[in-house]
């Protein structure tokens, strides 16, 4: 299995993470994979609530139903967890 190292920014919290993900999971899959791991990196300062991930540069919010494979992310993209 592929994986990539996505730089996740978490607004609420002001905080860059680096975290690794299957690269055919799907969106769906990898939002609360996500959550999880910044919530423990964050020591309790991020307790998610309905998380979404989206575009890093543009906001957008991705399509739960496509994988990362599909929406061109690689090795360093940046997504948002909001």
């Amino acid at each position: 299995m592929n994986k990539i190292t996505l730089e996740v920014h978490v607004p609420a919290i002001d905080r860059i993470y680096d975290v690794v993900v299957p690269e055919k999971a799907k969106v769906y899959e990898v939002t609360p994979l996500l959550a999880s791991v910044v919530t423990k990196l964050a020591e309790g300062l991020y307790i998610p609530n309905d998380p979404v991930i989206c575009d890093g540069e543009t906001g957008k919010v991705y399509n739960n139903h496509h994988t990362l494979e599909q929406l061109k992310l690689k090795n360093g993209s940046r997504v948002m967890l909001v």
